[in-house]
């Protein structure tokens, strides 16, 4: 028995020597091949490189036989170059997608459907979007903690609330509330209306109807508030900036009590500000929601594309709490995955703010349509400059207008 069990191991070892040598002459036993795949990813965010070429080169590294090759174009050229490129087929495998070009992109055709499936192993099926959403930001509003505390006023809960602040702060000399102007001398305000969009009221014992714009003009919503809001205050645009970040810049130097922005500045604000601030979601009537969460950072991938599943796959990395955090610490963002905890306390109180039940977060895009906007800014701008005479037939025309 014995020399029948030695004869077996003998004959086994024998056996493998012989495979070994095989495979070293490549005759029998092959390795697993590696397929060889190379993804082009375009991005406008020239600013970052070091960022995305760290990223590319890690996910090199935990997939073998990948390539990624960036390419990164300006954002003014951006969606104009990214367009003839898929027009002459040769669109990138991955690529970032402007927010203010989303409908371009989608209206190209050239856009792969993405689903939860596809990007989250966990995510439910049948929900299909055109754009990965990876870090964005919420409509807030900004207060000095000092002139606050000098003014005696506590933090709004009730849009009311906030027009007697402003009120309050105008009697003492201050300029209460400030947005800034775009260079056609008009006030940028889509921050501003899109958080009152999003605290549209909800009817009691219904859900909040904040995502759906039609609804949300025939109920008491946030529009009438603003209305109220904007006569109150009646800014002058002498004392208004143009550039956003010209107004972060006047409000650092204690030239306004509040401004309009979002978790996105937060970042700037921490590192340029010398007195003490905060800021708050702008406040509904009876509640306080979070505001719209926006996708400042949003990815694709090429329809048909040569190596779709490896530009899903790889999509599906920028999901990963690594890179989420990644995300957050780089830009200053609130991640679009739920469950972390970003470092800065502020990103983090505004990131648990934000509602939503998914593994990440759906309603990425703006509250509003483009041309939605369009007509705010020149109404809200035609408010704030005192020319309407007429309040109540001026917001029933505006609201007709919306409805077309």
């Amino acid at each position: 028995m014995q020399n029948k069990a030695f004869s077996a191991v003998v004959f086994l070892l024998a056996a493998v020597c012989s495979l070994t040598a095989c495979n070293k002459n490549g005759s029998i036993l092959k390795k697993n091949e590696v397929r060889e795949c190379t993804l082009t990813f375009w991005n406008w965010d020239t600013g970052h490189e070091d960022f995305y070429e760290k990223i590319a080169s890690d996910y090199e590294k935990e997939n073998d036989g990948v390539t990624i090759n960036i390419r990164l174009v300006p954002y003014e050229t951006y969606t104009a170059e990214w367009l003839k490129a898929a027009s002459e087929g040769e669109t990138a495998d991955v690529f970032a997608i402007p927010p203010e070009s989303l409908k371009e992109f989608i209206n190209s055709r050239k856009l792969e459907a993405l689903t939860y499936a596809d990007l989250i192993p966990a995510g439910s099926e049948g929900e299909k979007t055109y754009a990965l959403p990876a870090a964005g930001s919420v409509p807030v509003i900004f207060y000095n903690k000092e002139i606050y505390e000098q003014n005696q006023l506590v933090v709004p809960v009730t849009l009311s609330d906030f027009v007697t602040n402003c009120a309050i702060l105008k009697q003492s000399s201050c300029r209460p509330f400030a947005m800034s102007l775009t260079e056609e001398g008009v006030f940028d305000s889509f921050d501003f209306a899109a958080g009152i969009l999003a605290n549209g009221k909800s009817l009691k014992g219904k859900e909040s109807e904040k995502q759906d714009f039609k609804k949300l003009l025939g109920k008491n919503t946030g529009y009438y508030d603003l209305l109220g809001i904007a006569m109150e205050l009646s800014l002058d645009k002498e004392l208004c900036v143009k550039g956003h970040q010209a107004l972060l810049e006047n409000f650092a130097q204690k030239k306004y009590a509040m401004i309009c922005g979002t978790t996105e500045d937060i970042a700037w604000l921490n590192n340029s500000m010398p007195s003490s601030y905060g800021w708050f979601l702008l406040p509904g009537e009876d509640y306080t929601k979070a505001g719209v969460w926006k996708a400042n950072h949003m990815f694709g991938a090429a329809k048909k594309g040569k190596s779709v599943k490896e530009a899903k796959k790889f999509l599906s990395y920028l999901l990963t709490q690594k890179n989420q955090l990644a995300f957050s610490s780089e830009f200053g963002m609130l991640p679009a995955v739920r469950g972390l905890k970003p470092d800065d306390k502020e990103i983090r109180q505004a990131y648990e703010l934000v509602s939503g039940k998914k593994e990440v977060y759906y309603p990425f895009y703006h509250a509003m349509s483009q041309d939605e906007k369009t007509i705010c800014a020149e109404k809200l701008d035609m408010i704030f400059s005192g020319k309407v005479t007429d309040p109540e037939g001026f917001l029933s025309d505006w609201i007709r207008e919306l409805k077309n």
